[in-house]
């Protein structure tokens, strides 16, 4: 348990927070930054709304399909090589994304490097903050998360700034040049470069001579000892592989009503961020509006972490009821998008709506690791996260395309709101399990 003390020492869980708080920052500058420009990159590719909707659901999307590979990193180089790494990798990629041509050139670098360094990052040290944090967690990932509100009150109005005075190429080189700084904030961290993680602890991996001669002399005795078999090589590396990539958390009930949540609000987060401001537009209002009510739907957000983090961290509010609330809430503000006509209104949803998603987002967090415990977080952030990127590749592209079909955004909404309104049967089926298992115990 020294270990454990050393690796997740005061400073350190706050290093964690700025490194989780300067990732969901900069997402939300890079996907909503290209959000704002999806106008501007439709006129200026000569192109259809639905494929550059797709283009940066392409880019949200496959960057989730890659973080498997944050586990299996972290145990060969560690944390800090690796969040130093994808952070410097994620700048390089946005400035080279300025230098494209054509709507293909520019998903490339963004979808294969940008995408999979934030979610690589953000994964590992939500991770430690988890694993930091064993009391006022929801405060914690509160405050770490609200980068990503306060990237959207920063960076969609600079991001219309930038295009209206430099270009869609110059926005995105300064862009590029502020996400450099996510590579400095990972190499804060200290990873255990020569531990393993063993049930909670962190413990030396153990070389024996005696045990190597041993080994040695088995191989070398063919008549005396009997040869693995292929078959059994083959068991031995998928164990191996099973045990780096956690597989075997699938398998948990716990990890599925986990994600139930999880995938319904990132699905309806999703299409909010890429195309809110074009529904904003398509409903009449100027960009200086469009973006203002993105601005309105970040306070919320910041507002919506600052309340329920301190009621759940004190018990003023179960979590299962912090939950439902903003579950319901947010439902609704997409439900109700068809109408939203005016300028009050719309500002009225934006923030409520951002408010609910930025709630679900920590209180996800929170409920995941109450689920399986701090040892499956990174395996489990992982694989919700392919599942999440998985959706948004195979379906991102609908609501530009009900718009090219339509000419609104409406029904897009709507369906989104929906979809997440069903993550409240997650709730429901861990309530009746754990009612189930009391009255087992009694």
């Amino acid at each position: 348990m020294g270990e454990r003390t050393a690796v997740c020492g005061s400073r350190q869980g706050w290093y964690a927070v700025l490194c989780v708080h300067v990732s969901w920052l900069l997402f939300a500058g890079l996907i909503k930054g290209l959000g704002v420009m999806l106008p501007t990159l439709k006129e200026q590719f000569a192109t259809d709304t639905w494929l550059i909707g797709w283009m940066i659901a392409i880019i949200s999307g496959t960057g989730n399909l890659l973080v498997p590979l944050a586990r299996p990193l972290e145990v060969v180089f560690g944390t800090r090589t690796v969040a130093a790494i994808c952070g410097f990798m994620l700048g390089i990629s946005i400035v080279l994304a300025s230098c494209t041509t054509s709507v293909a050139m520019l998903t490339l670098p963004l979808a294969l490097i940008a995408g999979p360094g934030l979610s690589i990052v953000n994964i590992l040290s939500r991770a430690m903050v988890g694993r930091c944090f064993t009391t006022n967690y929801a405060t914690a990932i509160g405050i770490a998360s609200s980068g990503h509100p306060l990237g959207f009150v920063i960076f969609a109005p600079f991001i219309q700034v930038l295009l209206d005075t430099y270009g869609w190429r110059g926005a995105l080189l300064l862009l590029g040049g502020f996400s450099l700084h996510l590579g400095v904030c990972g190499a804060l961290l200290r990873s255990p470069s020569t531990a393993t993680r063993i049930s909670g602890d962190y413990q030396p991996v153990a070389h024996s001579n005696d045990d190597e001669a041993e080994s040695r002399d088995s191989s070398s005795d063919v008549h005396g000892a009997s040869k693995k078999s292929w078959l059994d090589s083959a068991k031995d590396a998928l164990l191996i592989t099973k045990e780096r990539f956690g597989v075997s958390v699938g398998r948990r009930v716990a990890f599925w009503l986990a994600a139930a949540i999880f995938l319904c609000y990132r699905f309806a987060g999703a299409i909010w961020q890429i195309f809110f401001v074009a529904q904003a537009q398509a409903k009449g209002f100027s960009a200086y509006n469009a973006v203002m009510f993105t601005a309105a739907g970040g306070l919320g957000s910041i507002a919506a972490k600052i309340v329920f983090g301190p009621l759940v961290d004190r018990a003023l509010l179960k979590l299962r009821h912090a939950l439902a609330i903003v579950i319901v809430v947010g439902s609704l503000t997409f439900v109700t998008v068809p109408w939203m006509n005016s300028y009050w209104l719309m500002m009225s949803n934006a923030f409520l709506c951002f408010g609910a998603i930025g709630a679900t987002g920590a209180l996800s967090d929170l409920f995941t690791r109450e689920l399986l415990g701090v040892d499956l977080l990174v395996t489990a952030f992982s694989w919700m996260q392919l599942l999440s990127g998985a959706i948004l590749f195979s379906v991102g592209f609908f609501p530009g395309w009900m718009y090219d079909q339509t000419g609104s955004f409406d029904m897009a909404f709507v369906i989104a709101g929906c979809v997440w309104a069903s993550s409240l049967l997650a709730l429901f089926v861990e309530w009746v399990m754990t009612r189930r298992k009391l009255l087992q115990e009694k």
